[in-house]
């Protein structure tokens, strides 16, 4: 045990008292209401609350273990799905922070907890600064104030002030922590770095303060020149000279923005894996050729596909996806990478690993397959687009000041309903497609239009948007005579889009900041909101309805939907989705060999009955 847990563990020792169980914590607890939710642990287990006891860890521990915080669960199944314990999450969700809090109290450590925040140390003035700088749109987000508040409980608890936070100590500091609290210290640390570049903040903090410590030991770093030669690659590949024109001074691009940031991690990760493998020394490295040839080809490759089996956050489709990209960046280049293709094609983990990236995955074709065999819940998805705005709309059925959670669940059902909408009622849309449309500016793609008495919104996305870039999809129209897309969406504008600052034309008046013009919009600037926002909140959303999915599902959805009705909806399917009919070959030819299954049986079932 290190140094720091075993100081945590002392600072804590004499508030947390042993053999308690949840018949102390009912006990304990006077509220009635807060008595008939610590009885369900009982009805729960169906056993005695004196009988639950944690067993070999503390209690806390251990409800922690069986009744996990919503994060943990995602687009998951609550516990007791099976009996439907539970209504919804949201139930779930207030009942446990209900119990918890009542076993943190038994426990004593809501106590320890006050103690600490009570010392004046170095902690007490630096926090006191950050909040000042969180009030009023300040440079600190509040959510990142708890991060750093949460992480400075347990550098008290260590007894660590802020000047201690050097690079000698951190990393044992971490090291002493649970998995989710070492993640937590963390993303703390890394948010500590950022706002360095404040001199108020960085005079609380050591003047060797780096948290370079923070870097997996397994990824290697690449130093910054080699970055720039990797960049300066890409961007080469990224023009078609042919094409290029001196009167504008400008030639054709063989890709967008978007996939050179694709292209520039996979010269990264082969930069890595030469330097993991000792093919390389980036340090010294003036030129990427070397990094083409054979003896760094072989390590690298090599390395990928090792890792593939010991790395669950990589596979064998990433290691086929990075030679591909090598090749073709490194040809575009002038360099020879004929033997790069020929392991492409050759080397069966390779050939594994693209074969992998040409079907469905088992996740989305789990989704697709529980949805053709449930008629409730085809309905839920075709309908959530109004579902998300129902349940905004109940946020917002109030004159009082909305709180900051409930700000926040509006405009998280609000912008799930408004991108449904665009799915549902116009196209299957790739998220990056969706969240690049603009309302307004000189990019705008969005428009609000009118034909005669018929209303609609219409949507035109550029090829170079396209996934692929090889098919250009017409202009998209949301009408205002099927389903409620275009009241959705008009909803969406006049009544939830402003609840963003930055597409409020009040605050940014009074601010004197610019106004988005993204359709959706970033909650902390007028940047467009990100697709990891978008994915947590659709995530969390859908599964309030109960069709837990994730963005890209709408997609996959649709197909299915079209393709089970008749295998020759393939070309219909192809126009909705902006893809080609071999694509949906690909993906969805499982759709095609169960219909055949079925109608087999129906003949067999025809010859045994005569007909």
């Amino acid at each position: 045990m290190g140094f720091f847990s075993s100081a945590s563990q002392v600072a804590m020792s004499e508030a947390v008292p042993a053999s308690k169980t949840m018949q102390t914590v009912f006990d304990e607890t006077v509220n009635e209401t807060e008595r008939t939710r610590i009885a369900r642990v009982a009805e729960y287990f169906n056993a005695p609350l004196s009988t639950l006891d944690g067993g070999e860890v503390d209690l806390l521990a251990w409800f922690d273990t069986n009744f996990p915080a919503l994060k943990q669960i995602g687009a998951g199944p609550l516990p007791g799905a099976d009996r439907s314990f539970w209504q919804s999450k949201s139930s779930y969700a207030k009942w446990r922070e209900v119990v918890r809090r009542r076993i943190r109290t038994t426990l004593g450590v809501v106590v320890a907890k006050k103690a600490l925040r009570e010392r004046v140390d170095g902690w007490t003035p630096f926090l006191a600064l950050l909040e000042d700088l969180s009030k009023d749109h300040g440079p600190v987000h509040p959510g990142t104030l708890g991060a750093i508040r949460t992480f400075s409980d347990r550098s008290r608890a260590a007894g660590l002030d802020p000047m201690d936070l050097t690079p000698d100590i951190v990393p044992a500091f971490l090291d002493g922590m649970p998995a989710h609290e070492r993640a937590a210290s963390a993303t703390a640390i890394r948010a500590l770095a950022r706002h360095r570049v404040f001199p108020q903040i960085a005079a609380h903090l050591p003047p060797d303060f780096d948290p370079t410590y923070l870097v997996p030991a397994v990824r290697a770093p690449v130093p910054e020149p080699v970055r720039k030669m990797i960049a300066d690659m890409v961007e080469t590949a990224r023009h078609d000279q042919s094409t290029y024109d001196d009167v504008s001074q400008s030639c054709s691009e063989n890709f967008n923005a978007r996939t050179a940031a694709t292209y520039g991690a996979a010269l990264i990760a082969l930069a890595r894996a030469a330097q993991d493998t000792g093919a390389a020394d980036l340090a010294s490295l003036n030129c990427l050729d070397s990094l083409f040839d054979t003896p760094v080809r072989i390590a690298a490759i090599r390395h990928w596909i090792d890792r593939s089996e010991t790395d669950a956050g990589f596979s064998l489709r990433t290691a086929a996806d990075y030679v591909r990209i090598i090749a073709q960046i490194g040809k575009a280049n002038g360099l020879k990478t004929k033997k790069w293709l020929k392991n492409l094609k050759k080397n069966p983990h390779l050939q594994e690993g693209h074969a992998s990236g040409e079907k469905m995955s088992a996740k989305n074709r789990t989704f697709c397959e529980c949805l053709i065999h449930n008629p409730a819940d085809v309905r839920t998805f075709l309908r959530q687009h109004v579902l998300y705005q129902e349940r905004a709309k109940d946020i917002l059925a109030t004159d009082k000041a909305l709180t900051t959670s409930q700000l926040r669940a509006a405009r998280r059902l609000s912008t799930c309903a408004a991108f449904s909408a665009l799915a549902i009622r116009g196209a299957g849309l790739r998220k990056g497609s969706a969240l690049a449309a603009e309302c307004s500016g000189t990019g705008q793609n969005f428009f609000r239009k009118t034909t005669g008495e018929r209303k609609f919104f219409e949507l035109r996305i550029p090829i170079k948007d396209m996934k692929g870039e090889y098919v250009e999809l017409p202009p998209i129209h949301i009408r205002d005579d099927k389903y409620c897309g275009y009241e959705v969406l008009d909803w969406y504008l006049k009544t939830a889009r402003p609840l963003f600052d930055f597409a409020n034309p009040e605050f940014c008046e009074q601010e004197k900041c610019a106004r988005a013009t993204h359709l959706f919009v970033s909650e902390r600037s007028a940047r467009p909101l990100a697709g990891s926002m978008l994915y947590k909140w659709l995530t969390r959303s859908s599964a309030e309805i109960g069709l837990p999915m994730f963005p890209h599902n709408f997609r996959h959805g649709f197909a299915t939907l079209l393709l089970a009705r008749s295998w020759s909806n393939r070309g219909r399917a192809a126009a909705y989705l902006g893809c080609s009919v071999g694509v949906l070959d690909t993906y969805y030819g499982w759709i095609d060999k169960r219909q055949k299954l079925e109608e087999v049986q129906d003949l067999l079932a025809e010859a045994l009955a005569g007909k």
